[in-house]
């Protein structure tokens, strides 16, 4: 699979996203019960990506390259997950290796103090991440992030973490990309993705 580079301009007009957190769920026909099992390996990225009209054919050519290079589902690429920066002036890596699950100590916060909220994004080891619980740096600048689901990796030591502009990696849901062109040559993608691994 190859990382395919997303073309700058223009940025999307809107972008859906959406969590698939899958779980069994089965309810006892005696007592009524629900019994769920969350499936911890499962949970993945979608999304809905609506460019806004491009006007021309010149302007449009990069995204026909770049739908073209996707190779249907093949490929992928990367997705900004934040309109803009979270933080900045920071080098966030992983401390040690051999971390798994739904937490990682990291370093390089800088000074002491609160650096993220829950709800923010990171990414580690190209796994795009939900926090759910704020980030706060101690003393050595180091911090403990917690996630809504477990990394499906353990990251190795030094490992860089992106935690100013978070991004997805994505990969296209259909093997037949299209787009939509209207009298005056004006062009209209969207692009139905999912997160690739």
């Amino acid at each position: 699979m190859t990382l395919i580079a997303m073309p700058a301009r223009p940025i999307p007009a809107t972008v859906t996203w959406a969590h698939d957190q899958p779980s069994q769920s089965n309810r006892s026909e005696f007592t009524g019960k629900r019994r769920t099992v969350i499936l911890p390996q499962a949970p993945r990225w979608e999304a809905k990506v609506t460019l806004p009209v491009i006007q021309g054919e010149a302007a449009f050519r990069p995204w026909r390259a770049f739908l073209a290079q996707l190779r249907g589902t093949a490929n992928s690429f990367r997705l900004s997950a934040t309109e803009e920066d979270q933080i900045s002036g920071v080098a966030v890596t992983v401390a040690a290796g051999g971390q798994a699950g739904s937490s990682l100590i990291t370093i390089g916060w800088g000074p002491p103090g609160l650096k993220l909220v829950s709800g923010c994004l990171v990414t580690v080891g190209d796994q795009l991440l939900e926090l759910v619980d704020d980030v706060v740096a101690n003393s050595s600048g180091n911090a403990v992030l917690s996630f809504a689901v477990p990394m499906r990796s353990s990251p190795a030591a030094g490992a860089p973490i992106e935690v100013r502009r978070p991004y997805g990696v994505m990969s296209l849901k259909d093997s037949k990309p299209g787009w939509t062109v209207s009298p005056g040559q004006l062009y209209q993608v969207e692009l139905d993705c999912e997160e690739a691994f």
